[in-house]
């Protein structure tokens, strides 16, 4: 299903409406963009229909727990709520950002007047690991006055059409600032004209995905990474306290390690492999229990992971290798490195010895792709392993249970997309 200046279309009638889309935007740009006002006002009439139940129908299709389901819902209608999205640009742009500003430089013996405006136009290449992102993606250029063409994920099932198409009828003049397609990854053509419209790529996706549209994209179009990174728990002898170590298996379960912010390593404040080990005995009952409570795993995604274990338990037979703790529905694989991976996901981490005093020096080695750490500490550690972990590059620091937590204003990998979706002017 595409959604084209407001009115919706066959996904077959992708490559007549390309032809015409670049006269359209052409002719958008030059009159003045919607003020943020009408988009908020939009979304936050969107966001009262979600927390009502009038899209109850297409979020139970996703196929989510029903708890999940409800939760991750009310959490990203309270993002497009006034309140949030008044609070989010006043924090990544400034307050009172909106208009021209006179200024007169020291020493320069004359007036310019300033002014942030739209990027232009923003390609949003979406990702599915998240429900709803690749509408909140559009939504961010839309409070800045971008033209949004959004990619969507194969994952999507169709949300994000509906809610896009829900806030152009609340908002017609909008209509003209989104185009949604949901052209597939390999039709490399249609992509092709879609980057070559965009003043901006925003690409959300590993370094494959990257990589793939840095061929696309036109010389001097501003590429714009949100992803994959890689998150991890940080746990110190004063921190293993029951109920830390709770939230943290239950955030491992929620989240099925498929997010950014999910947990794909437990790293211990020791250099003693047994204590690895026998921290996997102590911590696997508190797994299964949570991964018992949290959303299902599907068969395709269990048979991955049944089959990369199959595949570890063959090599073990020639060569040793870690130690795999398996429960019910999950495992732990107590490792002999202290090196920051990615999981097997969905309830497998990796629990690894790394003393503090080699903290920093091992996330250098991966400073391309930190992104939070969970860290379950003493209190009165905790600003000097935060300060720590920050200074090493990682971007946010969290209790145990909060690492994939979601508030209006946060940053993307530490930068706020607001700037990079705007230039600022001067006449």
């Amino acid at each position: 299903m595409i959604l084209y200046q407001g009115k919706l279309y066959p996904s077959q009638e992708q490559n007549g409406l390309l032809e015409d889309m670049e006269g359209a935007i052409t002719t958008t740009l030059q009159r003045q963009a919607p003020e943020a006002e009408t988009v908020i006002a939009a979304c936050d009439g969107l966001a009262r229909q979600v927390l009502d139940g009038a899209f109850d129908t297409i979020i139970a299709g996703l196929g989510l727990d029903r708890r999940f389901t409800l939760a991750q819902a009310a959490a990203a209608a309270s993002l497009l709520r006034r309140d949030s999205l008044e609070f989010k640009l006043s924090l990544e742009l400034g307050p009172g950002w909106a208009g021209p500003k006179a200024v007169s430089p020291p020493h320069a013996g004359l007036t310019i007047t300033k002014e942030i405006l739209p990027l232009g136009v923003l390609f949003h290449i979406a990702a599915g690991n998240v429900d709803g992102l690749p509408a909140y993606s559009a939504v961010e250029g839309l409070l800045t006055g971008n033209v949004n063409i959004l990619k969507l994920p194969q994952a999507d099932g169709g949300l994000s059409v509906l809610l896009l198409h829900a806030l152009t009828q609340a908002a017609p003049a909008l209509a003209d600032y989104i185009y949604v397609f949901d052209t597939p990854s390999d039709d490399l053509p249609a992509m092709k004209k879609m980057a070559a419209m965009a003043d901006g790529v925003v690409v959300w996706g590993g370094e494959g995905a990257v990589s793939a549209i840095r061929g696309l994209a036109p010389t001097g179009c501003r590429l714009i990474e949100w992803g994959h990174k890689l998150s991890f728990a940080y746990i110190t002898p004063g921190g293993e306290n029951p109920e830390a170590l709770a939230a943290l298996a239950e955030h491992i379960a929620d989240t099925r390690q498929l997010l950014c912010s999910s947990c794909q390593v437990i790293f211990l404040d020791t250099g003693d492999r047994e204590e690895v080990r026998i921290f996997c005995r102590r911590f696997l009952p508190l797994l299964e229990k949570a991964m018992r409570k949290g959303p299902p795993v599907d068969d395709g995604s269990a048979a991955q992971v049944t089959l990369a274990q199959y595949e570890q338990r063959l090599e073990a037979i020639t060569q040793p290798g870690p130690e795999i703790f398996r429960g019910e529905g999950c495992s732990l694989t107590a490792c002999d490195d202290g090196e920051l991976a990615l999981s097997l996901q969905f309830g497998n981490p990796l629990v690894k010895a790394l003393p503090r005093a080699e903290l920093p020096a091992m996330l250098r080695r991966h400073k391309g792709v930190l992104q939070t750490a969970g860290l379950l500490c003493a209190p009165e550690e905790r600003e000097e392993l935060a300060m720590t972990l920050l200074r090493a590059g990682v971007v946010r620091v969290t209790g145990a249970g909060e690492m994939s937590r979601t508030t209006c204003g946060d940053a993307h990998d530490g930068d706020y997309p607001l700037r990079r979706y705007t230039r600022v002017t001067e006449r």
